[in-house]
């Protein structure tokens, strides 16, 4: 976390970050930090510094997020944003975003009280943490939130739609691990089709989901489509794969080489459109 780094780390974090992203393939980055858009606040702020590095590639500011749901595993979602939405914009988003079982708007405050008042040491230990650091460490306590919070997935959907200028787009991953395809949809309906009505971008590395997303039949999916894309309200969506890159090493690098290209120029409206 950029809160943790001092002002010379944060810099030199950002530089190597622009470097890797003008040397790498894509023409487009979208910046997913867990809880936070400081690499992106960091970013904006280091290019317009005096000798700052020249950024030649498109960049837009994005959130990733974990969901309370009716699963056995985490949740995860995601939201992109245009690149020229404010930064008040982007924190009256986050403030919008409630943490389940404190029942408070998303801030690292929030994730600090939430595991120290909410979190039993049970579940603390299971998750790495020892009870008395997460009492007495700010640092380790904003790590411990980060790693067991939950937003309600109520408070993610009204949070894009209030985004002023249609600025926020959701993206839900569909088939990894943390993906809406392994949601109990027989059991959980309504859960599962709300979040598939409210995002237009769903991550996917098969080629006949690819296909059932933009509402084209195929061998592999026709048995199948007419249902699926009811549950999308018989509108099409944008599935894509990327490369989910952890560290600037992974830039540009691909799972299993499948790699999604976009004929649009590279903007929010090419996005959009």
């Amino acid at each position: 976390r950029f809160s943790q780094m001092s002002e010379p780390e944060a810099t030199a974090c950002v530089d190597s970050m622009i470097k890797a992203l003008n040397e790498s393939a894509p023409i487009a980055f979208v910046l997913m930090d867990y809880w936070t858009f400081d690499g992106w606040f960091k970013l904006k702020k280091r290019l317009c510094e005096d000798g700052a590095p020249k950024l030649m590639k498109k960049v837009f500011p994005g959130i990733e997020l974990r969901l309370v749901s009716p699963t056995t595993y985490r949740l995860n979602a995601h939201v992109v944003f245009s690149d020229d939405i404010s930064d008040q914009d982007l924190t009256n988003f986050k403030a919008k975003l409630e943490v389940d079982l404190i029942n408070q708007p998303l801030s690292d405050e929030c994730l600090v009280r939430l595991v120290r008042e909410k979190i039993g040491d049970d579940l603390l230990k299971q998750k790495g943490f020892k009870p008395v650091d997460v009492r007495s460490e700010d640092s380790v306590a904003l790590m411990a939130g980060s790693k067991i919070a939950e937003i309600t997935s109520e408070s993610y959907k009204k949070a894009i739609e209030k985004v002023p200028g249609n600025k926020a787009i959701g993206f839900m991953p569909w088939e990894p691990n943390d993906g809406l395809a392994h949601a109990d949809w027989k059991t959980h309906y309504a859960f599962v089709i709300g979040l598939m009505n409210s995002s237009p971008i769903f991550e996917t590395r098969r080629q006949e989901l690819w296909a059932a997303f933009a509402g084209i039949e195929t061998d592999d999916n026709k048995a199948w489509l007419k249902s699926f894309q009811s549950a999308l309200d018989n509108i099409p969506r944008l599935a894509v794969s990327g490369s989910d890159a952890h560290s600037y090493a992974d830039y540009g690098i691909f799972p299993s080489d499948k790699i999604t290209w976009i004929k649009a120029d590279p903007t929010f409206f090419g996005l959009l459109q």
